[in-house]
């Protein structure tokens, strides 16, 4: 009896109310309420997508899975697949799967609006530029291009055709990582002093994926740079890097496989990344921001998250981390996907700019100079047109 004085009302006189975290539940209020400001009502788009690689086919999964959109056209190099393909994905026969020598019907299709790029970095440039040039929208994977100026050049040609150009950063949309953001946003760790982040590989990429991927520099680190400057609003003023190549098949690429870097920015902010190819245990992803007022950091997530520790004679176990990209950024990559549907049907703000593209383009292309000359590089923004307010 001694703590019934504290029993209060009876919960049925509160106000229903969940920790708005909880962004499953947010989509199943949405989908048991028929919330119809959060569907749609836009005519679907039709859809082409080039490369049914490592990133090709996870959007190729997230396409025929979204009913905002009609997917028309296949285009991958590999026909012995398409029979495969169509099967398994259960395809109808009107959606026509070519090789990239017939790419020309998607470009003189009308009725295509957007594409999406999933092929290899050297192919990107000139399906981005064929596609603007026919007035359809475009997803591509990053690098939009090889090099910074011909990445200029493509969202020249968009801006000029009053079309989308989108580079994929999934990590963005990522609800961990931007959660972390918005916190870090809303001072809850003060000025920010260090932010860390860990990106190791899992499984090794194969050689001949590395041969075509850009390098790690633009392949990997891009994502872990993107990262550091989109949760700090700013960019660095300086760049520092190490990188080696302790497998010999990446040496013999003239690539590495084992990175560092420091990144210095104009508030005092420090941002140290490490970066692997290859990590035996799984796909390592961690994000940590320290600050005057605290610290907050985005651990390892686990298939069986709720299973925490296996207990016996050898010790305490956790559930494995996640093996790989497309299991730890699954979340990531359906948001991403609709918040590019969103811009090309809704006309919403584009959240990946092309200042912000380019700028990273920029830094990883610093840290590669530095990594192989063993310089510090200080960077000079004051032509680049970046606006004040990065992100």
């Amino acid at each position: 009896m001694a703590t019934k004085k504290f029993a209060g009302p009876s919960p049925y006189t509160f106000k229903p109310s969940y920790p708005v975290e909880d962004y499953l539940h947010t989509e199943y209020f949405n989908n048991v309420t028929t919330n119809h400001s959060t569907k749609s009502q836009a005519k679907p788009v039709v859809a082409a997508i080039f490369g049914l690689g490592r990133a090709g086919s996870i959007h190729l999964s997230s396409i025929v899975r979204n009913p905002r959109i009609v997917l028309k056209y296949i285009v991958d190099d590999r026909p012995e697949n398409f029979d495969n393909l169509r099967k398994y994905w259960d395809l109808s026969d009107d959606v026509v799967m070519i090789m990239s020598k017939d790419a020309d019907r998607v470009y003189k299709d009308k009725d295509v609006n957007v594409v999406f790029i999933g092929s290899p970095t050297y192919t990107h440039h000139d399906i981005v530029v064929k596609s603007i040039a026919a007035n359809k929208d475009v997803f591509c994977e990053k690098p939009i291009a090889e090099n910074i100026e011909d990445t200029k050049k493509c969202y020249e040609a968009a801006k000029s055709k009053g079309r989308v150009l989108f580079a994929a950063f999934n990590r963005r949309f990522d609800p961990a990582y931007r959660g972390l953001k918005e916190r870090v946003r809303k001072g809850e760790v003060g000025h920010v002093q260090i932010l860390k982040v860990t990106a190791r590989d899992s499984p090794l990429p194969s050689i001949d994926y590395l041969k075509t991927s850009g390098g790690v520099f633009h392949d990997c680190l891009v994502h872990d740079i993107d990262m550091s400057c989109w949760v700090l609003g700013e960019l660095p003023i300086r760049v520092q890097s190490t990188a080696s190549a302790l497998i010999p098949e990446v040496k013999e690429i003239d690539d590495f496989d084992t990175i560092a870097f420091l990144l210095t920015f104009p508030s005092g902010a420090v941002a140290i990344g490490d970066n692997s190819r290859f990590s035996t245990y799984g796909y390592d992803q961690r994000l940590e921001v320290f600050g005057n007022r605290g610290m907050i950091k985005v651990e390892n997530e686990r298939p069986c998250h709720s299973t925490e520790t296996l207990v016996g004679h050898e010790g305490l176990k956790q559930t494995p981390i996640y093996y790989s990209f497309p299991s730890r950024y699954r979340l990531a990559y359906i948001r991403e996907l609709e918040h590019f549907l969103d811009i090309v049907q809704k006309g919403v703000p584009m959240e990946v700019t092309s200042w912000q593209t380019l700028a990273v383009s920029k830094i990883a292309t610093v840290a590669e100079e530095s990594a192989r000359t063993g310089r510090t590089i200080d960077i000079d923004w004051s032509k680049d047109d970046i606006p004040a307010v990065y992100s």
